[in-house]
């Protein structure tokens, strides 16, 4: 198993999905009205959790009692408040989220090998850090790497704003490169490298498949017809012949019990959904959704993808929802949305339907192929699927196609030497598993091995978004200089004296453009 983990993610914690959360508040249980759109009740549940121990500073994280929801639990944590922002105050603060979380979680995650836990930059809005930023992030980032090990636990940083984020990973990539990630090994550092440079560029195009949602809980094909089930009454009978038949033609018999139980077709594109419509995503969604790309298209129905980018602060035009304007990122969704039940693709009259008219690769996206890199995420390599996306991209791009130069790369979860031997020269396949799961192994063991291998990608992720990040501005931005090495100190100090030269109407078209570097770079003229 590949040790704990730390993760950054430009999103909002409130829509990861994780198994506990760090909820900043104080001695007087103050609570931002932000963090209480978790629970409409949050401020007398946590008033009810915390004892005179809390109250006093003598304990600093109590769970949130009695939370039977299905959502993360909130840990609530005393962060500090005098402007003591040592790292020392923080690491005491974070182990004691850490505790605590461990102490109250009761039943261990199938789909994880490690508990995921979630902390905000917490302290920066009247916490104490909000006047040393720069400094409260290192402070952060240097604790939670130490207790992610000793505790055995995945953390994640979740970040709002772009400064914090870019600075992250700019630590992460050049301060504590050879410890960051750990388990990718030689060959996953270049691979990752090498695609985050690609989508620095703006020339990687994220291509999602069903296994990139799966850890917020979406189900898989064959769980979905499963709960399609339950919304209708079915014979006894009809179940063992159901059965026999593939999934396409399992869902066509589903849509039209649908209809003649409902008294419409559309009964049963509602079903499918409610069935994927989630309210939290995954780590997988949410490390994409920071890569700089302008086009990503997927088959998935749910709406988890969009949401983290909208999160991350890079929203997405939905296509064929709506047409993007000119130089607005999009989102092609092949096989229809949650938002729109009636363009779900699902049953075998659906396919038969969408591949005898089939435009899925519009003008513009066969123009980004011809220039651009797909990245594969969430596939399996045997998928029929991923078989007529693969060739429909190759018809899409000129006679010869890209020349030697492979059109995409899949990130698979284990080494098929078969399947790369029919990919071989046309895509570049690169497995998070040298072993695959056996017929002779038992459920427990391959749901092991897959989740292992899942969260393996999300690490590769991880580390790609981390070296994709195209932002500097952290540099000007206030309260982050003492995040800086001394060569970046030397250049803010001179940057924000050019900024404060006096200007000669001669020049300003020259001052337009100085301000705009400046403003990327994070400068604040208040």
């Amino acid at each position: 198993m590949t040790q704990p983990h730390v993760f950054v993610a430009m999103a909002d914690l409130l829509h990861l999905q994780c198994d506990a959360w760090l909820l900043p508040t104080d001695s007087n249980i103050r609570i931002r009205e932000y963090w209480r759109e978790a629970h409409p009740d949050l401020q007398r549940k946590a008033e009810h959790s915390c004892g005179d121990g809390f109250r006093t500073g003598q304990v600093l994280a109590e769970a949130i009692r009695g939370w039977d929801l299905p959502s993360p639990l909130p840990i609530l944590t005393a962060v500090p408040d005098d402007n003591q922002w040592s790292p020392e105050v923080v690491a005491e603060r974070l182990e004691a989220f850490v505790q605590a979380a461990l102490g109250a979680r009761h039943t261990p995650s199938a789909s994880r090998p490690y508990p995921l836990l979630a902390l905000p930059f917490f302290g920066t809005e009247g916490g104490g850090a909000g006047t040393h930023l720069g400094a409260a992030l290192r402070a952060i980032l240097s604790s939670v790497r130490a207790l992610a090990a000793r505790y055995e636990v995945d953390l994640v940083l979740v970040l709002r704003d772009r400064a914090a984020f870019s600075l992250a990973q700019k630590l992460r990539r050049d301060v504590w490169s050879n410890c960051s990630w750990p388990s990718l090994g030689e060959n996953g550092h270049e691979k990752a490298k090498a695609l985050g440079g690609q989508a620095r560029k703006g020339h990687l195009v994220p291509f999602l498949g069903a296994g990139v949602s799966v850890s917020a809980g979406a189900p898989t094909w064959k769980e979905l017809l499963d709960r399609l089930r339950l919304g209708i009454e079915i014979q006894e009978a009809q179940v063992s012949a159901l059965d026999t038949l593939s999934p396409l033609d399992q869902a066509g018999v589903l849509e039209q019990l649908y209809a003649d139980q409902h008294g419409s077709r559309d009964a049963f594109g509602s079903a499918v959904a409610e069935a994927v419509d989630l309210p939290r995503y995954g780590l997988a969604p949410c490390l994409l959704a920071s890569l700089p790309s302008a086009g990503a298209i997927t088959l998935n129905y749910d709406r988890l993808f969009e949401m983290a980018c909208a999160d991350a602060q890079r929203p997405r035009t939905v296509m064929p929802e709506s047409v993007p304007a000119v130089g607005n990122s999009w989102l092609l969704k092949l096989h229809g949305s949650a938002s729109q039940p009636e363009s779900i693709v699902l049953t075998r009259d659906d396919y038969l339907g969408y591949s005898s008219n089939r435009d899925a690769l519009s003008a513009l996206v066969k123009a980004h192929l011809l220039t651009h890199h797909l990245l594969f995420v969430g596939f399996g390599l045997a998928d029929d699927h991923f078989h007529e996306i693969v060739h429909d991209v190759r018809r899409a791009l000129p006679s010869g196609g890209k020349g030697k130069q492979k059109m995409g790369t899949v990130l698979s979860l284990f080494e098929e030497p078969l399947q790369r031997l029919v990919w071989s020269g046309k895509l570049d396949i690169l497995p998070m598993s040298e072993v695959a799961p056996t017929s002779q192994l038992s459920t427990e063991d391959k749901t092991a091995m897959v989740a292992e291998a899942g969260r393996r990608l999300e690490i590769f992720l991880d580390m790609l978004a981390a070296y994709a990040t195209d932002n500097h501005s952290y540099l000007l931005a206030p309260n982050y200089d003492a995040g800086l090495d001394d060569e970046e100190a030397e250049l803010r100090k001179q940057l924000l004296a050019l900024s404060a030269q006096e200007r000669s109407p001669s020049v300003a078209e020259v001052w337009d453009v100085i301000d705009k570097a400046l403003d990327d770079l994070g400068f604040s003229r208040s």
